[in-house]
């Protein structure tokens, strides 16, 4: 999913956010808003008492007149009868409610490739796949521009133009004081706030009592109400309020590294050390800002091949090379206020050196911090039926292994346990679905190709001819998993039922690393504050903006330094800010990458090309659509000028999907027959309108930017 999961996210959640971002556990678990409740309660009860009183006073005279006229009182009586009739009657009728009885299954399968998909399909290795073709439809499904996962998951959500929802990249920025943050979630008043600004499907389907189940589908925090469940995915923060912070021990010098992400801590390595869980930030005495730490006591017994790690009156053994079970840790707040989080060990090694890796604190299902799940108490109805589970939006933790703090064997065993946690919930929702629509979301696709992509592209960098089978397997190895998960939800469905399988996106090699900001520095189009600055920092902090013309953040996102909308901008709207544009674009459309001796880019978008909507103003002015092979860099993404313009992409996040959505469509399977010829993700929503009884009248008049399917 992208950057979030390799940790430039997180040290932009750290830069951001902290120490603010930390301190809204403290103001969320608010004694003002149970102290509200108990003062609006008593205030209607004494209105309550007021009325009865009143009541009273005249019931006797009310009692005495009907004794004497006991027609009336009939009639009053019958009166009263029919006034609820009638009311009742018009709020029912009041309420639309669909004829839908059948049931709608929907698959997820993030970033799963047509040309991967076609070539095991005729290799037979996919046998439920091609039946589902057979039976019904493959597609391919054009995906959005920019081919961002969340941009993709909320245009299937709502059929909307990313102007439409709000969501049109990992990183936005405020114009008017060019300060950088995520778009996947947002916090105010100490409270998670909905960030698509768009209706989705399962809205549609709630409100004509269609009874809907949403697990974990993408920029669904904090949760939707719905006729039935709904399960947040991507954008459920750690307990420390990003997006995945882990901590990482180790007795090994470290040296100096250009990143370092997570907590990692070099220590002595000793018989028994005294080490800590990392907790969310409070404020202490004099105002100091400290993040909450739960003592944790390590003892490394050497002949067993592991250790024996105590905290907060629990004590567990772990081997080397072993994951933990889930683990629960609490952390004080004040006197009165705790946060429960689960979280796992793995000892990566003990003897020569010790080194031990403490996963990211997620929220404990059964009583978390926010709300993940509606209703509120389906989150900790799940954790009863199949375990605990992980609650963090984006589970997997690439950028472990991006830094070598976690091989690739423990990371595939993650992988491995995200993957049968969300085919349990999958199995236990189908096990009691009768009627309605389930969606079921599966990030693992995407997460293997990021990070093992590099063993099957003989071009990329660091491709290696004598890389273990396992790991130049081990995509196809995950499509033919998919495959099983299929082949399992087709025998449970029957022939009435309506299956729709699809990816949001395809997948390609990421080779080189392209920085932009750079790019418009050597052209002259931004400038740093110090000219003789070799580079300069991340979140735009050393741009010059009395002379910059353009900036990029994001993945491929330039924005015009315009006068009246940006802080300092010195290009006039109009005009101006249009030659500019097309300036840049066509410059950008030469860059030529000698080493390959190809384009580095395959098209430059103008903001009226891809986005319209209510929110257009606030899209980016240019988007680029990479090539093959190429993707704007972590520095870029989060507004820093490194000095370098372009090179190798040394990272083990190897495989991509940022580039020219043309060049990566997804896929779409259905067991219906698909009668349009180019389906897109923008079709998804009004087919399942369509499908529950919505006209076409009707589905004109939301305004999506697509059209059923069937």
């Amino acid at each position: 999913m992208s950057l979030f999961e390799s940790g430039w996210g997180q040290d932009f959640c750290k830069l951001i956010y902290p120490p603010m971002f930390n301190l809204i556990f403290l103001s969320y678990i608010d004694p003002g808003s149970g102290f509200t409740f108990v003062s609006l309660g008593g205030w209607l009860i004494g209105v309550c008492l007021s009325f009865l009183g009143i009541f009273l006073v005249f019931f006797k005279r009310f009692f005495t007149f009907f004794k004497k006229r006991p027609f009336m009182f009939i009639v009053f009586i019958l009166l009263i009868v029919i006034g609820i009739v009638l009311i009742t009657k018009g709020v029912n009728m009041s309420e639309k409610k669909s004829k839908f009885e059948g049931k709608i299954i929907i698959l997820g399968l993030d970033a799963l490739s047509p040309k991967i998909m076609e070539s095991m399909m005729e290799s037979e290795e996919l046998p439920n796949f091609s039946r589902l073709k057979e039976k019904g439809s493959y597609f391919h499904l054009s995906t959005t521009n920019p081919s961002q996962s969340p941009v993709a998951w909320v245009a299937f959500a709502t059929g909307r133009n990313p102007a439409k929802t709000g969501i049109f990249d990992f990183i936005v920025r405020d114009p008017k004081t060019y300060k950088l943050d995520l778009s996947l979630n947002k916090i105010e008043k100490g409270r998670p706030k909905k960030v698509v600004k768009s209706k989705a499907w399962w809205s549609y389907t709630s409100e004509l009592k269609v009874p809907t189940i949403v697990i974990t589908c993408p920029v669904t925090f904090p949760p939707d109400k719905v006729y039935g469940r709904m399960l947040s995915g991507m954008g459920v923060p750690d307990i420390l309020g990003t997006e995945g912070t882990f901590t990482f021990y180790t007795s090994e010098h470290l040296g100096k590294k250009e990143e370092v992400e997570g907590n990692v801590f070099e220590i002595k390595k000793a018989s028994l050390m005294n080490l800590n869980l990392i907790g969310p930030k409070r404020i202490n005495l004099g105002d100091r800002v400290e993040n909450i730490k739960v003592p944790l006591k390590v003892k490394i017994e050497e002949d067993k091949r592991g250790a024996v790690l105590e905290w907060q009156n629990k004590k567990v053994f772990i081997k080397e090379g072993q994951w933990s079970k889930w683990k629960e840790v609490i952390f004080d707040l004040s006197l009165f206020r705790k946060i429960k989080g689960i979280f796992k060990f793995y000892l990566v090694e003990v003897e020569p050196e010790f080194k031990l890796y403490i996963s990211p604190i997620n929220f404990d299902p059964r009583a978390p911090l926010f709300p993940i799940s509606y209703p509120q108490s389906y989150s900790k109805f799940l954790s009863k039926k199949i375990g605990l589970y992980y609650t963090q939006g984006m589970p997997m933790d690439t950028w472990a292994v991006n830094q070598g703090y976690l091989k690739e064997d423990a990371f595939l065993r993650q992988v491995e346990e995200v993957f049968q946690e969300k085919k349990a919930m999958l199995d236990l929702e189908l096990s009691r679905f009768r009627k309605g629509i389930l969606f079921c979301y599966f990030e693992s696709p995407d997460i293997i190709q990021h990070m093992f992509w590099r063993y099957r592209d003989v071009n990329h960098p660091l491709y290696q001819e004598g890389a273990p089978t396992q790991y130049k397997e081990v995509i196809n190895t995950w499509y033919k998993k998919l495959d099983k998960v299929l082949g399992e939800v087709m025998k449970k469905i029957d022939e009435k039922d309506i299956l729709i399988v699809l990816s949001d996106h395809g997948f390609d090699s990421f080779r080189r690393v392209v920085h932009i900001n750079t790019w418009l520095r050597k052209r002259g189009y931004l400038k740093l504050k110090d000219s003789s600055l070799r580079e300069g920092r991340g979140l735009l902090q050393d741009v010059d903006w009395t002379q910059t013309y353009a900036y990029s953040i994001g993945f491929g996102a330039i924005y015009i330094n315009q006068k009246g909308r940006e802080k300092y901008g010195i290009v006039n709207p109009g005009r101006e800010t249009e030659l500019l544009k097309e300036k840049i674009s066509r410059e950008l459309e030469k860059w030529w990458d000698d080493k390959y001796n190809q384009p580095v880019i395959r098209k430059v978008y103008k903001r009226e090309e891809i986005f319209w909507g209510d929110y257009q103003d606030e899209v980016p002015d240019l988007y680029i659509g990479f090539n093959s092979g190429y993707r704007a860099s972590w520095q870029s993404a989060l507004g820093a000028v490194p000095e370098e313009l372009i090179e190798d992409n040394l990272r083990k996040w190897s495989g991509t999907h940022l580039i020219d959505p043309s060049l990566i469509p997804g896929i779409i399977f259905s067991n219906v027959e698909i009668l349009k010829q180019n389906p897109s993700l923008y079709d998804i929503a009004p087919t399942i309108l369509k499908i529950i009884g919505f006209s076409k009248e009707e589905i004109k008049k939301e305004d999506f930017d697509g059209e059923p399917l069937f």
